[in-house]
This record gives C-alpha cells, sequence and structure tokens, in this order.
C-alpha cells in the first residue's frame, strides 16, 4: 500500500471512530427522550447499530468465530440476521477467514442452534434462514407449574 492509500484509510478509521462516537451520543439522547415521553420516528432505522464500533475498534480481530457470531446476537436481542449479514459485521470488525466465510459462518450458527446459542427461523430459496440470540424462557409464578418442576 503507498503512503496516499495509507494516508486515505488511517484518515476513513479516524472518522468511522467519530461517526461511531456521534452515533452513541445519539443512541443516548433518543432513549432520554424516548424516557421523557417525547415520541419521534428515527429517519432511518438502523439494522447494524454496532457495526461503527466494530469497525473502529476492529472488535473481531483475535476472537474466534463463534464468540463472534455470539458478539454480534448478542449485541441485537431479538433482530433477526441471515449469515451474510453476520458474515458482513464480522468481516467490518476485523475477523480475518481462511477460508469459504460463508459456509464457515452457516456451520458456526448451525452448532450454535444445537447448543441452544442461537435460535433460527428456517426460510426458504432467497430469503434463508434468519439467526437471533435466543430469549430467556417467561417463568410461570403460579403453585402448580412451581410443584411440577420441583418433581
Amino acid at each position: 500500500m503507498d503512503a496516499t492509500a495509507r494516508k486515505l484509510v488511517e484518515r476513513m478509521k479516524v472518522l468511522e471512530y467519530e461517526k461511531w462516537r456521534a452515533e452513541t451520543e445519539l443512541a443516548s439522547i433518543r432513549a432520554a427522550l424516548k424516557a421523557a415521553g417525547v415520541k419521534f420516528e428515527p429517519i432511518q432505522k438502523q439494522i447494524f447499530m454496532h457495526e461503527p464500533h466494530y469497525v473502529a475498534t476492529q472488535m473481531f480481530e483475535g476472537f474466534s468465530l463463534r464468540e463472534s457470531c455470539e458478539e454480534i446476537l448478542q449485541d441485537h436481542p431479538g433482530q433477526w440476521f441471515s449469515k451474510s449479514d453476520i458474515e458482513y459485521l464480522i468481516v467490518r470488525g476485523g475477523y480475518r477467514f481462511n477460508g469459504d466465510s460463508k459456509n464457515s459462518v452457516a456451520v458456526t450458527l448451525q452448532r450454535m442452534k444445537d447448543d441452544g446459542r442461537c435460535t433460527v427461523k428456517r426460510g426458504s430459496g432467497s430469503r434463508g434462514n434468519r439467526y437471533s440470540w435466543p430469549q430467556p424462557l417467561e417463568r410461570s409464578t403460579d403453585a402448580a407449574s412451581t410443584k411440577r418442576k420441583r418433581k
């Protein structure tokens, strides 16, 4: 990489960090407004709200693929991702694949599902499967269910 390209890459990194800081502050302001009862609709729903942070910190550099997948799903509770979405965020966050990245992510997500570490919505064709962090089961407080659990 020549000196000009290196300077541009470094400047891009600085700008992406500043963007992440601004978006973090905006999220805090939106949360405060929501708590104050102010209703507003953001101009565009940001699907990958942690992407700027992943890029600025190169968060997944040194993580295993499984750790990277889990981090993304945990950071976006209740949101559903395709394997392509996960692959994109992992690469943006600094993870380096050695082989077929899409297949590696698919196998990792399948293993996570088998271990109860993610939930899957089956899809077919171009829609494909969607993955999310598993939601905790609701606990029942009635006496009958408590007795059944103890047996």
